[in-house]
């Protein structure tokens, strides 16, 4: 779609999506797009210096402007990221029953989404992209960071420090086997629509499609998955005579937010290429929320354990 009002290319991310009617004032912007209207200056900070030397038209950068606006309202407003009611009575407090419930079904996603980055790294359009993507796959696999959550790998590798293994001690102090996470036959209706819709689009041949749906699945992670379930397991662990091991929900909560930042680094790289197709990539970051993301959280909320009044009718919207 057109801006309403084209702004200057100095524009900032809040100033930008309020002058859109997106947000009502630029100083008032809400939690659920905090992070990714700060990092979106980061986005607009680099495509004025495109443009500043040439590389980048400046009607281009006003299209790259207009693209924020559109994944800002088509994505980052979609209900499951916006409105996620099922996570916001998370974080008010589960019993043990609730919580084990939610990581074994969740468990299935994140091992068959491994597969699904083997395959990101296999289809990346360009060099820097396969890069970027086989060093998150190699740090998920067990190869730290030198320094934070991005840039150069130690090339050391340890079960103690895959992924994974985080998540097999947590599901430990819920009570689960290892044979009893991570299985796709273990998969509720809404965990396997979940993970056959990352395969559809978040591996995607159609880079477009597949750019989209990382965008989508990456920034509904950093801003509404982690916080409300670790503030759920904290209220959990409160109360317990044993606490449950945390670590995969702190980590990934601290090391999602890089990720975000990846997809709209990414995003601006890409959108400079030929093939590259605006509508595509929106197109497949509403797939993976409406057919993956939203189908699995309707799924949990439907078949939740122990539950009461409290919890919403609805895994998201108003």
């Amino acid at each position: 779609m057109s801006l309403a009002v084209r702004p200057a290319l100095d524009t900032t991310a809040a100033e930008l999506f309020a002058s859109q009617g997106i947000l009502k004032n630029p100083s008032s912007v809400p939690t659920n797009l905090k992070i990714f209207v700060s990092q979106a200056d980061r986005a607009l900070a680099e495509c004025r210096e495109l443009v500043k030397r040439g590389e980048l038209t400046e009607r281009r950068g006003g299209e790259f402007q207009e693209l924020l606006v559109d994944a800002c309202r088509q994505i980052m407003l979609h209900p499951i990221i916006a409105s996620n009611n099922y996570l916001k009575r998370f974080a008010q407090g589960v019993s043990f029953a609730q919580a084990k419930h939610e990581l074994q079904q969740f468990s299935i996603f994140a091992a068959q989404f491994n597969a699904a980055q083997a395959l990101l790294v296999a289809n990346a359009p360009t060099v820097e992209a396969y890069e970027e993507r086989l060093h998150l796959l190699l740090n998920e696999e067990g190869i730290p960071y030198e320094e934070g959550f991005e840039g150069e790998l130690t090339g050391r590798w340890s079960m103690e420090t895959v992924h994974f293994t985080w998540l097999r001690s947590m599901a430990e102090g819920l009570g689960l086997k290892f044979e009893e996470i991570g299985k796709i036959w273990l998969g509720l209706p809404g965990t396997r629509a979940f993970v056959d819709a990352t395969f559809r689009y978040y591996t995607s041949t159609d880079q477009n499609t597949a750019l989209g749906a990382s965008f989508g699945v990456e920034n509904w992670a950093a801003n509404s998955l982690w916080e409300p379930w670790i503030a759920g397991m904290r209220t959990l662990n409160a109360a317990l005579p044993r606490p449950v091991d945390m670590g995969y929900l702190t980590y990934h909560d601290a090391e999602e937010k890089h990720h975000s930042q990846a997809t709209l680094d990414e995003l601006l790289e890409n959108f400079r290429e030929p093939w590259f197709d605006s509508a595509k990539f929106l197109k497949g970051g509403r797939a993976i929320l409406d057919e993956g993301v939203l189908a699995y959280y309707e799924s949990q909320l439907k078949t939740l354990p122990e539950k009461d009044s409290t919890w919403p009718a609805r895994a998201a919207g108003q």
